[in-house]
């Protein structure tokens, strides 16, 4: 789903306004009566921003909402909030994660001491995980010689087929990213009902390909580090550093070709771009010096057939490559991505030194996160849905899911009303429009049908064996679906996910019990703040099916054209209005979002915060008189409460460091723009908080796609 705008202009409120004087309410003192009368009623007071879910302490009433928003509605928050020292990023997100935290915490320390919930299947797994990776003596003992038997092993590499078992090996024991390429099941584009291969770009180290490829800015000395880092990792596992500066340029050179080779994140925005259905036949053709069979057959899965090839020009240039270096550049290539994926789960030097870089080079972080939070973190990606059980059944329940689901089909039912409404479709792409919603299904909380850990080992003596047993039966989890029918109620990710999403070939969204709660959903909340914080939410996910790479895939999942050429050159040309907005907007420095990367994302911002503020005001006419969709709370207006509950829930600071990386690889752009930047296009915004003409918070030059 996922800077700084700075806005000028006046404003003219109403009694109600948030810059007026807070009223002061108290019972009506009474009057001297007759003896035969009754005392008058007392004046009720005014219900205040906590009841109805917003928190006055994050307002800066020194700011004019209607020149700022964000800052208005954050700039307490920011006054009164640092960034933790383990943290790159504060706020919304964070905040709720470090509350899930601390109870997985609870859930999975009673499950180390034998006292976990008796209804929950895998309570013995959890703890033992947890036990194993809370041992610090015994992974300072054991892990250096774990670390050992397995770069033993990548010596005996010695040709093009042992290259392939020892890659195919790395992909799927060891957590990150792979060497040389990515492998994984995966919807055909253009049948969904089909599960086929899907052979990808990769084999990085570094975030993105722009860290190799341009000199301008902070790659250089980004690139001269990460060099450093290297040799460093390779001392630690053992290597002399004239060895250890040998391998990391071999690193380095072969990362760079394979990075030259790689599609732009902006080019991969175009589905189009990345589908190339092959067979087996036509992978051997493209890269014939890498002996894909033996890949397969070390990744178990020899029968593969149906395969998607991403980005032939990169598979192209890994055959010239393979042809190139020696086997001893790849050896060391190999040792990388063994230690690189290893380090987090090893002895305390290389923990710190992994840390260094990647935490607080390329992140800014200060301070690495305390041993039970990177333990809670690797329990939830080694047995996600296993310890989401018990905290589903803490934070969500059946109650939350129903309220949740009604607001889902609400927004659904103001996308309905829009389609019916845009003047720019014509008829035959709305009635596919309206066919494509009609087919959306939704994932709500957490899965009707839990996944089965029985087949994964799980023990005390290792935590490094463990987490490699972990992500190999995921890999191979992954890997079985090959050619099986499509299951569409499968989870992408554990329910304690702090986010939610949408998947164009399944037509689905997905909202976990992780993200629905304060500020983005609360029981207790108002109907304006919850429909403008998690209604936005949902508003955004709908509003992926239709944007820039969400609407190239149909009703049932497939890629294909279903627009009238008219109605797409429309759409292009509000798109392109989209572009221009966010790319005048600074996230740090003199560093700008990238328009284009951020596309789809601002699109369903825009789109999502319309719909949000339509399902509300549906809400507000079936609302019984009094009811609390229709009554105002700490001086401001439901409608101003509606827009409220949007901004503060997307508070937050992040680290420069942070920022440079996320301008290069996040398709989202900076919470404050995910504020400012869909609200100065929504026309209600300016009437709600009576903004005049010519406002900063009222674009003369209005983006509207949906």
């Amino acid at each position: 789903m996922r800077s700084r705008l700075w806005l000028h202009g006046l404003i003219c409120l109403t009694i109600l306004g948030p810059l007026a004087p807070r009223p002061s309410f108290s019972a009506a003192r009474p009057k001297k009566q007759k003896p035969a009368q009754t005392q008058a009623p007392a004046t009720p007071a005014t219900p205040s921003l906590t009841e109805a879910g917003v928190d006055e302490g994050n307002l800066d009433r020194s700011v004019n909402p209607c020149d700022d928003f964000y800052h208005f509605a954050c700039g307490g928050w920011e006054k009164t909030h640092e960034i933790p020292p383990d943290r790159a990023r504060w706020g919304s997100f964070t905040q709720i994660d470090e509350r899930n935290l601390s109870l997985l915490r609870q859930i999975l320390e009673a499950d180390a001491a034998g006292k976990g919930d008796p209804q929950d299947a895998y309570r013995d797994k959890l703890g033992d995980f947890w036990a194993a990776c809370m041992d610090e003596g015994k992974i300072e003992a054991g892990a250096a010689q774990d670390l050992k038997a397995e770069l033993g092993a990548l010596e005996r590499v010695k040709d093009a087929p042992s290259l392939a078992r020892a890659a195919a090996h790395l992909q799927l024991a060891y957590p990150g990213n792979g060497p040389l390429f990515g492998f994984s099941s995966e919807q055909d584009f253009k049948d969904a009902t089909q599960v086929i291969a899907g052979f990808d770009q990769g084999g990085l180290g570094l975030p993105d390909r722009d860290y190799y490829l341009k000199d301008d800015g902070k790659f250089p000395g980004i690139r001269k580090a990460y060099q450093e880092h290297m040799v460093k990792m390779f001392g630690l596992a053992g290597e002399t550093p004239e060895q250890a500066a040998r391998s990391a340029e071999a690193v380095l050179r072969i990362e760079r070709a394979l990075a030259e080779a790689s599609l732009s994140r902006v080019d991969r925005r175009d589905p189009n771009k990345i589908y190339h259905r092959l067979n087996l036949v036509g992978l051997e053709s493209t890269a014939p010096r890498f002996p894909w069979k033996e890949f397969l057959r070390e990744a178990k899965h020899p029968e593969v057939k149906d395969i998607n090839v991403a980005v032939p020009a990169f598979f192209t240039a890994l055959n010239q490559l393979v042809a190139k270096e020696k086997m001893d550049a790849w050896r060391a290539y190999l040792r990388w991505n063994a230690i690189r994926g290893a380090a987090p789960y090893l002895s305390r030097a290389f923990v710190d030194e992994n840390f260094r870089f990647y935490g607080q080079t390329l992140n800014g972080l200060q301070e690495l996160s305390p041993r039970w939070k990177r333990c809670i973190n690797a329990a939830d990606r080694a047995l996600g849905e296993a310890l989401s059980q018990p905290f589903v059944r803490a934070t969500f329940g059946a109650e939350g899911k129903k309220t949740t689901q009604e607001m889902v089909l609400a927004i659904e039912a103001a996308m309905k009303e829009n389609l019916d409404q845009l003047s720019w479709m014509d008829a035959a792409t709305r009635m596919a429009a309206l066919e494509k919603l009609h087919e959306i299904t939704n994932k709500i909380g957490y899965p009707d049908k839990w996944r089965n850990y029985d087949a994964l080992l799980i023990d005390r003596a290792s935590y490094f064996q463990n987490v490699l047993r972990a992500t190999e039966f995921e890999s191979q989890r992954d890997l079985n679906k090959i050619g099986k029918p499509l299951d569409k109620t499968e989870w992408g990710y554990p329910p304690t996910t702090v986010n939610a999403s949408y998947y164009p070939s399944l037509n689905q969204m997905t909202f976990p019990a992780g993200i629905l709660q304060p500020p983005f959903f609360g029981r207790a909340a108002w109907l304006a703040v919850n429909y403008g914080a998690i209604g936005m939410v949902m508003g955004h996910e709908l509003t992926h099916g239709f944007d820039d790479e969400g609407r190239q895939f149909d009703a049932k999942g497939n890629l294909r054209d279903w627009w009238s050429p008219e109605v797409g050159k429309r759409f292009d040309e509000r798109a392109a209005c989209v572009v221009k907005q966010y790319d005048g907007y600074v996230a740090v420095d003199d560093l700008h979002v990238n328009g284009k990367l951020t596309l789809g994302e601002n699109i369903a911002d825009l789109g999502g915060l319309k719909l949000a503020w339509r399902a509300f005001q549906m809400a507000q006419k079936a609302a019984v008189p009094n009811d609390k969709a229709k009554v105002g709370a700490g001086g401001f207006t439901p409608e101003q409460l509606f827009f409220l509950g949007t901004a503060q829930a997307w508070c937050s600071k992040t680290r420069p460091e942070n920022v440079r990386v996320r301008v290069v690889t996040d398709p989202h752009s900076p919470p404050e723009y995910r504020v400012n930047g869909p609200i100065s296009n929504l026309p209600e915004f300016g009437t709600a908080f009576q903004c005049r003409p010519g406002s900063r918070m009222m674009r003369a030059d209005r983006c509207e796609v949906w």
